[in-house]
């Protein structure tokens, strides 16, 4: 937008000064495009440089517009002709504006587009970045899955080692208790051979007791003898008397036998009892162990339901991780897809920026070529006018009499430091630092002399004395020193030389005027004819009172 005003800026200087018809050009000074060869290229028309009462003796074709001559037309048919490039430059200006402004949306686009692309890559960045981070968690909770079913797996296979630990345990108490049992079962039978022995040898004994308190309550000797007498022979009472021996005897092995089979039999109890005695000890550690590895099995079985509900909770987990994991991929896929897109509209918007810069740069050279052909066309009627002003105008500036008050103090404003700056710079950018000074002190002489207008506003823009102000040369500069994007087009050279031309002496004397020197070597003979002070520095010749040539 910026670039468009400045277009229209210019146009207007440039349509402005053709519909006054107070076109401002230098008289006696160099016209626009002072920079000579060391400088900045000369930009505007080099025509040859005019007195107040003296007319113009030749023309220069331009230097930095295309090399063309004007054409051949009378004055109202060049003024008609300078219309034409106007509306062509409005036109075209109108057109390169349009093209700027099409090229500031579309860059702006482009921009919005840049920054709508760096936000998805950031946003898929960041899905990236959780992708991984929920990937490692589901290969973390998966890991740990594994190490719940591996430690669910250790639990089942202790549980089953302990439930084989029980199950032997049981063999064991159950072998235990048939022993046992068995050890009862015989104990009770060898208690009951022992009650059948004391019963036996109790009655033997009873019978025993009988017989030998018979025998001896009723006398031995005497029964002897009852035997003897009824014995049928001395055999036969020999043989009863053997019986009762024998009787005796046999008693008495009985009773004998009675008590080694009842110690037998209580010593068979004894050990029965004692094994029976150790056997229940056995049953009852085997029946602890029991319980214990039955504790054992339950405490297993309880970790273990709590290691299933952690991988229940791990399963679930990793199902939420896989919808996440899932959810982002597909967030993913969405964001590059997006960004493609941006990539491949930044692409053409790319293209399209470059088609408008293209088109700006065409349009502008076209543009420019209007301008120097405006500015040609310019400073054909301008010269023409001037030569006809100069015909009519006589000076009534004479030697000694310029009217300059030397001890005049001249207060500038910013405004019009910078537009002695600026025409400075116009007139002798290219020239050397003591050209600047001596284009600026004509330019002070002026201010102060009575002659002419008494500031320094008055005398640049006063009606047909400089050409960077009638070609509008000038107000491009200031329109530039005022655009903070092209600012300090003036150099400090000229600044510097406008700051010392409002104190300092002048190194041209009382000069009024100045034009470029080669052009009109006559000029320089005219005035040593006439005995004018001049003064040639650089490209220019400076003097103090207006010299026909």
């Amino acid at each position: 937008m910026k670039k468009n005003i400045r277009y229209r800026i210019l146009t207007a200087a440039l349509c402005l000064s053709l519909m006054t018809g107070n076109v401002l050009y230098a008289r006696a000074t160099e016209p626009e495009g002072g920079e000579t060869p060391g400088g900045e290229p000369t930009t505007a028309v080099a025509q040859e440089p005019r007195t107040e009462s003296q007319p113009a003796a030749s023309t220069q074709a331009p230097t930095a517009a295309p090399q063309t001559e004007p054409p051949e037309t009378t004055q109202s048919g060049l003024g008609e002709e300078i219309d034409k490039v106007g509306d062509e430059i409005d036109k075209v200006g109108d057109e390169l504006g349009e093209l700027e402004n099409n090229l500031d949306n579309a860059q702006q686009t482009h921009d919005t587009l840049q920054k709508d692309k760096t936000e998805v890559e950031n946003y898929l960045d960041q899905l990236n970045g959780q992708y991984r981070s929920v990937s490692s968690k589901l290969a973390k909770v998966e890991k740990d899955i594994q190490a719940q079913e591996a430690a669910i797996a250790a639990k089942e296979e202790a549980i089953a080692a302990k439930e084989e630990a029980i199950a032997a345990k049981e063999n064991d108490i159950t072998a235990k208790q048939a022993e046992i049992t068995a050890i009862v079962a015989s104990i009770a039978r060898t208690q009951e051979e022992i009650k059948e022995t004391e019963a036996d040898l109790a009655e033997q004994y009873e019978s025993m007791k009988l017989r030998i308190q018979y025998m001896y309550e009723n006398a031995a000797s005497a029964q002897y003898l009852e035997v003897f007498l009824e014995s049928e022979s001395l055999t036969a009472f020999l043989n009863q008397a053997e019986y009762y021996e024998a009787m005796l005897d046999y008693d008495q092995k009985m009773r004998e036998r009675y008590q080694a089979t009842k110690e037998e039999l209580d010593g068979k109890k004894a050990s029965l009892e004692a094994d029976e005695a150790r056997l229940v000890s056995e049953r009852e550690a085997l029946e602890q162990e029991q319980k214990s590895l039955e504790q054992e099995r339950e405490t297993l079985k309880e970790e273990n339901q709590e290691l299933v509900e952690q991988k229940k909770e791990l399963d679930k987990l990793k199902a939420d991780l896989k919808k996440q994991q899932a959810s982002v991929a597909n967030q993913q896929a969405a964001s590059a897809a997006d960004l493609q897109a941006y990539v491949d509209q930044l692409a053409s918007s790319s293209d399209t920026i470059t088609s408008y810069e293209e088109k700006i740069e065409m349009k502008r050279k076209y543009y420019e070529e209007l301008l120097s052909k405006k500015k040609a066309l310019e400073a054909e009627e301008e010269r023409r006018k001037a030569e006809q002003a100069a015909n009519d105008t006589n000076s009534d500036i004479k030697e000694g009499d310029s009217g300059i008050d030397h001890g005049m103090n001249v207060d500038i404003s910013d405004e019009e430091y910078t537009l002695l700056a600026a025409i400075i710079y116009c007139e002798a950018g290219g020239e050397s630092y003591d050209g600047k000074l001596a284009v600026g002190y004509v330019i002070m002489n002026r201010v102060r002399s009575n002659k002419f207008p008494n500031s320094i506003t008055g005398v640049v823009y006063q009606t047909n004395q400089f050409s960077p102000v009638g070609s509008g040369r000038l107000a491009t500069v200031l329109a530039m020193e005022a655009d903070p994007d092209v600012k300090g087009k003036v150099t400090d050279d000229c600044r510097r030389a406008a700051a010392e031309v409002l104190t300092g002496s002048s190194n041209v004397g009382e000069s009024l005027f100045f034009r470029t020197h080669k052009p009109v070597p006559q000029l320089e003979e005219n005035l040593k004819a006439n005995e004018v002070p001049y003064y040639i520095i650089g490209g220019h010749i400076f003097y103090h009172r207006w010299v026909a040539y």
